[in-house]
């Protein structure tokens, strides 16, 4: 049942993103098109930031879900040199795959929500990425207002099981810095529910 589900759920996602995608297009192409060098793409999903991808770019894209890499595969540009990995994130066989201080950005697009240990896999960002790399962050997070911060808090337990584990109230912007990463630039915005866009570097 859940892998029937997991195909219905990527075959309609971009058809059930249209509508915020508007607003996350501009969003994604600010934080992504810069980018140069080895990436990782965690939970790429449908292959959306494929597209922003830059020519002189070496992606890994990490996604656990097989209907979704499916769904991701035709938007590989023909130019792209991106990789594509069936893994969780906090899958012990990528440490055999992403050497320590090799990289130089992690992208976490709408994924930071739905990963069981986000600690750890932030902790794992910080041993992958070089002194000097970059953790990009575009993410829905726990809303500010306390009306709307209370009604994604009961409505989450349904949440997480329609939509493959998301989580509507986490504090990811505070998990990061809790992290130990340090803010280079973020911005809160409102879109239908609380976004957060932020890049980070792990200095100190």
């Amino acid at each position: 049942m859940n892998r029937f589900y997991q195909k219905i759920f990527a075959s309609g996602y971009d058809k059930v993103m249209a509508s915020p995608e508007k607003i996350l297009f501009k969003k994604r192409q600010s934080l992504i098109s810069p980018l140069k060098g080895k990436i990782l793409d965690v939970g790429i999903g449908t292959g959306v930031n494929f597209q922003f991808y830059h020519t002189n770019t070496t992606v890994i894209a990490v996604e656990p879900s097989t209907p979704m890499i499916k769904q991701a595969i035709p938007k590989i540009p023909h130019s792209a040199n991106i990789q594509i990995l069936n893994h969780h994130i906090n899958d012990s066989a990528l440490n055999n795959i992403i050497e320590a201080n090799s990289l130089d950005a992690v992208i976490c697009t709408l994924v930071l929500c739905t990963i069981s240990k986000p600690e750890r896999a932030l902790q794992k960002f910080k041993h992958w990425l070089k002194p000097d790399g970059k953790l990009v962050i575009l993410e829905h997070i726990h809303s500010k207002k306390m009306i709307n911060a209370h009604l994604q808090n009961i409505i989450n337990p349904i949440w997480k099981v329609v939509s493959e584990g998301c989580h509507l109230n986490r504090n990811t912007d505070t998990l990061i810095k809790e992290a130990g990463f340090n803010m280079l630039d973020e911005d809160y915005f409102e879109g239908g529910i609380q976004w957060y866009q932020g890049v980070f570097n792990h200095l100190n």
